[in-house]
């Protein structure tokens, strides 16, 4: 309903309601708002309706809500009817609570894609911001993560809370969110006359009953109330939107605010009733072999007793990792008397991350038993828990998991070395600590295949899916959907198998994915909870997720990376703080701060007594950056080194070429920000500042297509200026905002004077373009060309233009776009960037080495813009459009054989076979020029 409020083009939205309305009731609807659109008579059948759509000129979206209430009735097969008119320029917005039966396999469905419940699910960060920004009322950090276990991210119950607190004080609502609990009735209203209404007291029943499952099947239904077959309540309660089906197929689950609604309801049956009930449940579960499940029920009920009972009964099985959440309920007096009990508290803090408090509760269950089982199971809690404690070195014999702690120490190669994979497990921990060394080469194909056996272990596959998620692309850009899905899918699936730890780092990651200012906050919310935890290891991982997901955007913070690297001293984990301070010495080789060499320096000094060559490859490069002499040769050190690491991506390309800002350039040190006016000197050598700072006038650069320069908005007169000196000035204009050396000025455009004469002759040069940025008899407005050190810079001020940048900050803008699911402002920041792209980058300076290789990178990303755009523009319905970027995308880069496959589709899709043909023929060529065999041709008329 927001969405269509504020969309600026054609919306129609049709409330479904009665299920007996008359049938042809949504066709007349939609056929008199498609008229009004054309300014027809409204069409009288399927086929003068489509004839009417192909009037139309722009595009109009048809919303049908609460489609559920028509569910087994004509109007279903009428949707479908509508749907396969197939205009390109018609949309249909379905809202339901079960999926329509509509045939989605149809030729016109095939644009068609499906929202689900845990789509539209809120997580943390995103309640936080939705309190914090929409409803101007924020949380705090143990009401926000209150909120979200109780609601489960349900958007009605998020608004209902909303609704139920609006007149509270602030400080009464953080309070209200943090005591939010199944016995609040906030949703209690909207949930009987809304929700639950047109159910029977056979499904009333049903539900009630089952609240206490997780899962809901037809034969724990039959057991539970002695019936025969529960199929049919069960699938009508699905009908009804009420449960849904579970990603087995097999199983059921209801939303947890009907949940916690029934079982407060539960909580208010006679004692004896409801011990009754819970115990009867956890006695079915028993049998299935559920006891983590039984166990929770009885926990709570406060039947601690029976709680006893079970665990002895089930022994070790009842403390698999993940079956244990229920015992971070079990109170002070029942814990210090039961040894069980107190193991299975153990297991609940190390599934929650807290390696301290567990090591502490493992050790005193020796206390408490001789019971062999229970000894043995909680001596190896203790051992685990001591490998990831901040104590000291812990005790026992080489395990997979105590060699990832030692690789995590320092010297991940030995750990990688020394190890031999065995089992499942063991790919997960020797691909974490390849990772660690910076070789994704060997790493990625042992988390991909822990990653596939999510059957064998969980817990190990979800921790694989995890990393492959964040390290498996090598940048944020076009990779973000895909990433954000990922890391969505592990969180879900670790918090119901209750890892709780892995689903609370997934879930900080996922704050963090956009890679903004505002995402850092969101993902400091879910630190500062691990922090409240204790759990110290899931604070630091998140936080080192967060600064590499703003690295991988072009941005990062200083004082962020020196916070992470004193997070991992303390833990203490010395090959991430490796990681940590070369990611840290190439920001300030990149801000060019007075500190870069000193920290570039260090950064390689620990890198190399960490033996981590992944981190010392990215030092190489922060050295290079601030050592122009020695930059070529520093440069191939760095490659060299990442390529015998095995470091696929390359993280010194993140921070550069992407600008941000124009105004003050962030590069650029404070001396040569934008109102910079060099100081005078007077004869004795003594220097004076400036008695007034003068404004510096603006720039407009263009270096895509051609090359232009203007001052003010009047083109800068170059035709004086001798050809070595306009060079200097388009390398200057290139790296606009930054500084460059001067030896390596002197060395593109003389190298072959000695460097006395090349030095001067770059003097003498770079006088004559002061003199044309600053023409005779213009007054006012600063130094445009600046000096600092022994490098010099073009400074843009306030109202500058420059297309590279500009080129730049439309892919971050639509990168971040597309992250956040926002398909038309995606479309709308590509569009601009394919815009910009009028050619290549400087064509007057021919092959000329100092631009080639930038020339060729933004070759590259415009024909990928143009791909993507492409991509964005068919999900969009904007068949034309996207032919059109297609077509520019293999005009851009006529050897990208995604662009040609798209175009190939997108043509064929305007019902346009000769130019689908046409390309197909010219797709084929290129493959036949490379010498490969065309595997996508046409039956008949192929041209070779």
């Amino acid at each position: 309903m927001q969405w269509a409020a504020q969309y600026p083009g054609d919306v129609v939205w049709y409330q479904s309601g009665s299920p007996d309305a008359k049938s042809g009731e949504m066709f007349s609807f939609l056929a008199c708002a498609l008229g009004a659109a054309i300014e027809r008579e409204p069409a009288s059948s399927f086929p003068g309706l489509a004839n009417a759509a192909e009037l139309l000129d722009r595009h109009i979206y048809f919303v049908v809500d609460d489609f559920h209430l028509l569910a087994g009735t004509p109007a279903e097969e009428e949707l479908e009817q509508l749907i396969a008119v197939n205009s390109p320029h018609m949309h249909f917005l379905i809202g339901s609570r079960h999926f329509p039966r509509i045939n989605m396999a149809k030729s016109e469905m095939r644009n068609a894609f499906s929202v689900f419940g845990d789509d539209l699910r809120f997580r943390d960060y995103e309640i936080e911001q939705l309190f914090r920004t929409t409803f101007k009322r924020p949380l705090s950090v143990h009401g926000v993560s209150n909120v979200a276990r109780v609601t489960d991210g349900w958007a009605a119950a998020l608004y209902l809370f909303h609704l139920a607190t609006t007149n509270r004080s602030n400080v009464e609502r953080r309070r209200a969110a943090e005591s939010l609990n199944s016995r609040s009735r906030f949703a209690g209203d909207y949930l009987v006359n809304h929700f639950l209404a047109g159910t029977t007291p056979d499904m009333n029943r049903l539900l009630t009953v089952t609240s206490l499952l997780d899962f809901i099947t037809p034969s724990r239904c039959d057991a539970l109330l002695e019936w025969h077959d529960s199929r049919a309540v069960l699938h009508r309660l699905e009908e009804l939107g009420i449960i849904a089906t579970d990603d087995d197929g097999a199983t059921y689950r209801m939303p947890k605010v009907l949940r916690l609604y029934l079982l407060a309801g539960i909580d208010e049956m006679e004692p004896e009733e409801q011990a009754g009930l819970r115990q009867r449940t956890a006695a079915l579960l028993e049998r299935e072999g559920e006891v983590g499940e039984g166990l929770r029920i009885l926990a709570e009920g406060g039947d601690w007793e029976s709680v006893k009972l079970l665990l002895a009964r089930a022994g070790g099985s009842a403390l698999q990792p993940g079956r244990c959440g229920w015992a971070a309920s079990i109170p002070d007096r029942v814990m210090p008397d039961d040894a069980w009990v107190l193991a299975a508290r153990s297991r609940e803090m190390l599934d929650d991350g807290r390696a301290t408090a567990a090591e502490g509760a493992a050790a005193r269950v020796r206390d408490l038993t001789t019971d062999p089982e229970c000894l043995r199971i909680a001596n190896g809690l203790r051992l685990t828990a001591a490998v990831w404690s901040v104590r000291g070195e812990p005790e026992g014999a080489d395990s997979p998991v105590r060699n990832l702690r030692k690789a995590i120490k320092g010297n991940p190669r030995s750990t990688t070395c020394s190890s031999s994979i065995k089992g499942h497990p063991e790919y997960l921990f020797t691909g974490l600590a390849f990772l660690l060394a910076g070789d994704q080469r060997s790493a990625l194909p042992l988390l991909i295949q822990c990653a596939e056996r999510l059957d064998l272990d969980p817990a190990a596959a979800l921790a694989a899916q995890l990393a492959l998620a964040v390290f498996g692309h090598d940048s944020a850009g076009s990779d973000s959907w895909d990433m954000a899905a990922e890391v969505d899918s592990v969180q879900r699936q670790a918090e119901r198998r209750g890892f709780t730890w892995l689903g609370r780092l997934a879930g900080g990651i996922q704050a963090a994915l956009p890679g903004t200012p505002a995402a850092f906050v969101a993902a400091n919310s879910v630190i500062a909870a691990c922090e409240d935890r204790g759990d110290e290891w899931g604070a630091a991982l998140i936080a080192a997720g967060a600064v590499l997901l703003r690295l991988r955007t072009g941005a990062a913070d200083l004082g962020q990376l020196e916070a992470l690297a004193k997070r991992f001293r303390r833990l203490p984990a010395g090959t991430l703080e490796a990681w940590t301070y070369s990611a840290e010495a190439l920001v300030s080789a990149n801000l060019d701060l007075p500190c870069a060499p000193e920290d570039a320096q260090s950064a390689e000094a620990f890198a190399r007594t960490a033996s981590v060559p992944g981190a010392l490859a990215v030092a190489y490069a922060a050295m290079a950056l601030h050592k122009p002499e020695e930059y070529p040769e520093l440069m191939r050190q760095a490659s060299e080194t990442a390529q015998s690491a095995g470091l696929v991506c390359r993280p010194w390309t993140w921070l550069a070429p992407c600008r941000h800002e124009l105004v003050p350039p962030p590069s650029l040190p404070p001396a040569v920000a934008s109102d910079y006016e060099p100081p005078i000197r007077h004869s004795d050598g003594n220097t004076e500042p400036m008695p007034e700072r003068a404004r510096l006038p603006s720039l407009q650069i263009t270096c895509l297509g051609e090359f232009a320069l203007s001052r003010e908005r009047v083109p800068v007169d170059l035709s004086r200026i001798r050809p070595q000196a306009r060079t200097v000035l388009r390398i200057l204009c290139l790296n606009a905002g930054r500084l460059v050396h001067r030896e390596r000025l002197a060395g593109i455009l003389w190298p072959d004077l000695d460097a006395p004469a090349a030095l001067h002759a770059l003097q003498v040069s770079v006088s004559c373009l002061r003199g044309a940025l600053q023409p005779e008899g213009v007054s006012g407005g600063g130094q445009l060309l600046v000096r600092q050190g022994a490098a010099y810079a073009l400074v843009l001020g306030t109202g500058s233009t420059f297309d590279l940048a500009d080129f730049d900050q439309s892919l971050h803008a639509a990168s971040l776009a597309k992250s956040a699911g926002g398909s038309l402002g995606a479309a709308q920041e590509l569009r601009h960037a394919v815009e910009l792209y009028s050619g290549e980058v400087l064509p007057e300076d021919g092959p000329a080495e100092w631009v080639s290789d930038i020339r060729e990178r933004y070759r590259q990303r415009a024909a990928e813009a143009a791909a993507t755009l492409a991509s964005v523009e068919l999900s969009l319905g904007n068949t034309a459009a996207a032919a059109a970027a297609a077509t520019r995308s293999v005009e851009i880069d006529p050897w990208r054989d995604e662009s040609w496959r798209t175009l190939v589709e997108t043509f064929q899709r305007l019902g346009n076979p000769a130019a689908a043909q046409r390309a197909q023929r010219k797709y084929d060529r290129m493959l036949n020029t490379l010498g490969v065999d065309a595997e996508y041709g046409f039956a008949e008329g192929k041209d070779h």
